[in-house]
């Protein structure tokens, strides 16, 4: 065998080219390109060749090759096989859940712009993956609020007699399900998200400006008021830019750290001089191959689809500069340089580049909540990362004053905005199973009815009664979310399939997390029955007392911090500290005491 590969070798061309190592199995397992494919072959097979490639080179029994016109064409076709063949010892851009996109759903009548973690090849566009989700949620909410774009899912046109929802009536989208605006109309909008979401944002605003003057000349003054916001707020925004590079370049910086066998390559991109997003990749394998080989493959993979800067500033010197700043220059009107960071300012930016990586590689080593998340996907098999959680609990006094509250958790974190309360409309007598029907019914109704995304798992306190209830509005509903219930009393997390319940260790960061995540519920759920329960009970008492009104009674329970403690003042405390006149006063202690009279 060795002295077949010999004379294969021996017989390779020295023209530029493909090579394909294949082992015993008819495998391919690894694929390189090469300017003299003899040469670059026969290199692997010295005898001071380092670990890496001597394991390599120990499992290939076979060598096929590709003969190409040039190395240009040679590194296209490398790329195209990798991704077809996805050879074990080359690079591969790893499907990395952690990280979010942001995706406009263009297979739709009236596209979306959407925060997301799931990749689905529908015809929809994905910008990303973004390293920081909490950016990527915020800039979906400020393009959906400049743009005014569609965020429900109802059909459109709208149903007989059914009307707008509350964002059109509040202006906070431009209503396209009432028909003032027409599908072209609302897609050239999209049009121009997506060149904002490019980074080119000068034409996104001579866009505008031509519409909005389009909209006056035809004297549709409320649409052209809609653009001139739109206008306003882009500018507004970019003002709040702080990153910027000198003489409003078009730069992209990237980025390159390994742990492991992965590899972490960030992209900041730079457009007329400001900052307008970073994106992370990772590929797995990455100890077979050098940093320098790594960067220039990314290159010409990321610009296949993504039009290429002026100049890409790179921590090292890649492997044929030439052929590579050849081909990127060959998809734009201008010539494209790579260089790496010489200026002060360049430095600083590479420098800022490289702490983010740092933070990356920092969360994966101690990941906090994400080991969290990642276990609780594991042992409940959930079809996708539970990045959203809402957890439901129950509060009342033998069905009196029974409320539910809602809480929501976001990357494993509070999401305080998304909490909701409940007052428990169909039971007046203890019954937490019913309760929770009722309450998981109506949530998932409003989300249903909105258009607003189901979260990825439903969370409720209490044990096997409580979840078959929850399940049965959830068929009603023909809503598929996952959903468990956790048990307080031995922290048993009851699972709609099976009948034994499932016990994780009391180490278990997912066990920590729902138990953080039911306690805040329960708090939630506790604060809002007491404070109902003491409402209600204080309207009981001041409310019977002639002569005290609204405004009366509004400074008493400011300036006394209990009832009791109105009780137990005198008629000259009560109006001096409460500040209402004496004969109310008086009234008020002659109520409180007229049995001792």
């Amino acid at each position: 065998m060795e002295n077949n590969l010999e004379q294969k070798i021996k017989n390779l061309p020295l023209k530029p080219g493909v090579y394909l190592f294949i082992n015993q199995k008819k495998e391919i397992i690894y694929i390189g390109k090469a300017s003299s494919l003899k040469k670059r072959v026969a290199s692997y097979f010295q005898k001071n060749s380092d670990v890496k490639t001597r394991v390599l080179v120990s499992h290939i029994c076979d060598i096929d090759y590709i003969v190409t016109q040039s190395e240009i064409e040679a590194l296209l076709l490398e790329s195209s096989l990798i991704k077809k063949h996805k050879p074990k010892y080359n690079i591969q851009q790893k499907d990395d859940k952690r990280f979010p996109y942001i995706a406009i759903t263009l297979h739709e009548k009236f596209p979306r712009v959407i925060f997301t973690r799931r990749l689905i090849h529908n015809g929809d566009r994905y910008y990303g993956p973004y390293t920081d989700a909490h950016a990527a949620r915020k800039t979906v909410a400020l393009l959906n609020k400049t743009f005014k774009l569609k965020t429900c899912t109802r059909d459109i046109p709208l149903k007989p007699h059914e009307r707008p929802c509350l964002n059109h009536q509040m202006g906070r989208c431009q209503g396209v399900c009432t028909g003032i605006v027409t599908e072209d109309e609302y897609r050239s909008v999209i049009d121009t998200v997506m060149q904002f979401l490019d980074g080119t944002i000068d034409p996104v605003l001579e866009n505008l400006t031509a519409l909005m003057n389009s909209y006056s000349q035809a004297m549709r003054f409320e649409s052209a008021a809609v653009v001139r916001d739109m206008i306003f707020d882009i500018q507004k925004m970019l003002q709040t830019q702080h990153v910027v590079t000198p003489l409003g370049q078009n730069q992209d910086y990237i980025g390159i750290t390994t742990h492991k066998d992965e590899a972490y390559i960030l992209v900041f991109q730079f457009r007329h001089g400001s900052l307008t997003g970073k994106r992370i990749f990772v590929y797995n394998n990455a100890e077979y191959t050098s940093r320098s080989s790594l960067i220039a493959q990314f290159i010409v993979e990321y610009y296949a689809n993504n039009e290429p800067p002026q100049t890409i500033v790179i921590p090292d010197m890649i492997e044929d500069r030439t052929i590579v700043e050849e081909y990127l220059s060959s998809k734009t009107s201008q010539p494209v340089h790579t260089a790496t960071p010489k200026t002060d300012h360049e430095k600083a930016v590479m420098h800022m580049l490289h702490k983010n990586l740092d933070l990356v590689i920092a969360q994966k080593i101690a990941p906090g909540w994400q080991k969290a998340l990642f276990e609780l996907q594991e042992v409940l098999k959930l079809p996708a990362l539970p990045m959203d959680i809402e957890c439901f609990d129950i509060s009342n006094i033998q069905g009196t004053f029974a409320v539910a509250s809602m809480v929501h958790f976001t990357d494993g974190m509070p999401n305080k905005k998304e909490y909701r309360r409940y007052r428990i409309r169909a039971y007046s007598r203890p019954d937490d199973p019913g309760m929770i029907h009722e309450v998981v019914g109506r949530r998932l109704q409003h989300l249903l009815n909105e258009g607003i995304p189901i979260p990825d798992l439903l969370v409720i306190d209490g044990g096997k009664g409580q979840l078959t209830r929850a399940r049965e509005v959830m068929e009603a509903l023909e809503c598929s979310v996952p959903v468990i219930a956790l048990a307080k009393r031995l922290e048993e997390i009851y699972l709609p399939q099976g009948s034994d319940p499932l016990c994780l260790p009391k180490t278990s960061p997912a066990l920590k997390l729902l138990q953080t995540i039911r306690d805040e519920a329960h708090r939630f759920a506790i604060t809002y029955h007491r404070n109902l329960r003491d409402k209600t009970m204080t309207a009981s008492v001041l409310d019977h007392i002639s002569g005290v009104g609204s405004q009366y009674k509004k400074k008493l329970l400011q300036s006394f911090d209990t009832i009791e403690h109105i009780k137990q003042s005198d008629a000259q405390t009560i109006a001096k500290k409460a500040k209402i006149p004496a004969t109310v006063a008086q009234k008020i202690y002659d109520f409180f005491h007229r049995e001792e009279r």
